[in-house]
């Protein structure tokens, strides 16, 4: 017993806060329970999403403290370990009920688990151990394509529960991780492009534009005569598989969510709803917005899922487009300080695991930001720190008090 306690924690542990980590985690939190207070304000307080949000935050806070107690190394150590025990918890959810039309759950008597949640933390520790144990192997291409594999399974799993939302971020971790490991940028072209490939071909004309870019790109960067016809023949043959992706792969409310991404008047009353009043809300607010629990989008219930996927609505409507502009200056200076973090931290696992944690944030406050005014179509991904939920809260919160962990021991 006392050999695995010594396994995960830290015998003298440094447990200082570091406030260029903190402060805009902080101010993030302030502004959601702001707008939680605004959004449910008609209901009882002891059962408000304001509530339990902050009952989650007294939670977190307790996450924080006890990760600082934690061994980096142990989750080094123990990373593959991680990876088998992800899978096995994700196929488990196929055995479960239903529940709101998936299978994302472990249901274990009164608890409810979603597995992939925390295993996006557990996928950034498989990453960068295996990342970090090939180092001086990124010469070859082999060596990526097992990174991808790496993540492309539990990701598959995912989707099928189905959750397209997350799987995304277990596949968009990889390409940040990749290119901080050192791999060359051609590399990360050659394996992103047959996947722009398949997107570029929902548009004939878009598709004979990337495959200009293609063609461009190769005779700029010079490769073996048969690595660039076999690249160029790649993307083409994946262009010609878009059909069978969308009629057999994509699910019937996926397809319905992309249609109406690119076009939300095809319909106003069902599918393109969310996205119509979520860009009414944020136009509404101006600069100022208008006011805390003014915002008639909100209060009146014409935008939907307020507290979670579309707060950045409430945010825009409510205090206008100067509090979208504090949140992004917030995450702006948190992933300044983690690159130059990043950048100091000599051990090639720890410093892989900083960038594996910010560009989960990162995409996920991309997407969600972006599904809000149609850039992206509505998957589903919370923006961290400021959207209801008690799972990815902690989470997160989690994977902060890991970061200021690094940062304490490794700088």
């Amino acid at each position: 017993m006392n050999w695995l306690l010594t396994k995960i924690f830290s015998r003298n542990p440094t447990t200082a806060v570091n406030y260029r980590i903190i402060l805009p985690i902080i101010l993030l939190c302030f502004i959601s329970l702001l707008l939680l207070k605004s959004t449910s304000a008609e209901s009882s307080l002891i059962i408000s999403t304001f509530s339990r949000q902050l009952l989650w935050l007294v939670l977190g806070i307790f996450i924080f403290i006890g990760s600082q107690f934690l061994r980096i190394q142990f989750f080094n150590e123990y990373a593959y370990h991680f990876y088998i025990f992800l899978i096995i918890a994700i196929m488990g959810t196929y055995f479960m009920p239903i529940k709101g039309g998936s299978q994302r759950w472990l249901i274990i008597g009164p608890l409810s688990i979603q597995p992939s949640e925390i295993g996006k933390v557990l996928m950034v520790f498989v990453l960068a151990k295996f990342l970090s144990d090939q180092r001086e192997n990124f010469s070859h291409l082999r060596i990526i394509l097992i990174t991808i594999l790496l993540a492309v399974f539990p990701a598959l799993l995912v989707f099928n529960q189905p959750d397209l939302g997350t799987a995304i971020i277990y596949l968009a971790i990889t390409y940040p991780m990749l290119y901080w490991a050192g791999v060359r940028p051609y590399y990360l072209f050659t394996v992103v492009a047959p996947v722009i490939s398949i997107l570029a071909a929902f548009d004939i004309i878009a598709f004979y534009l990337w495959m200009l870019i293609i063609i461009v790109l190769l005779v700029y960067s010079q490769p073996k005569l048969l690595e660039g016809v076999t690249l160029f023949i790649l993307n083409i043959s994946c262009g010609l598989l878009t059909p069978y992706i969308w009629d057999h792969i994509l699910y019937a409310h996926q397809r319905y969510r992309i249609l109406t991404f690119l076009d939300p008047l095809r319909d106003p009353q069902g599918a393109g709803y969310q996205i119509i009043q979520s860009m009414t809300a944020i136009g509404s607010g101006g600069f100022w917005g208008k006011g805390l629990g003014q915002g008639t989008q909100t209060h009146l219930r014409y935008l939907p899922v307020r507290d979670t996927d579309f707060i950045i609505s409430v945010s825009g409507e409510e205090l206008g487009l100067f509090s979208i502009l504090i949140i992004i200056s917030s995450y702006s200076f948190f992933i300044f300080w983690m690159l130059v973090y990043a950048e100091k931290i000599r051990n090639n696992f720890s410093s892989l695991v900083m960038i594996g944690f910010v560009s989960i944030l990162f995409v996920h406050l991309l997407v969600n930001m972006g599904m809000t005014v149609g850039l992206f179509p509505v998957t589903g991904l919370p923006a961290p720190f400021i959207s209801y939920g008690g799972s990815f809260l902690l989470t997160c919160i989690l994977m902060i008090g890991l970061i200021n962990n690094i940062t304490n021991n490794e700088i």
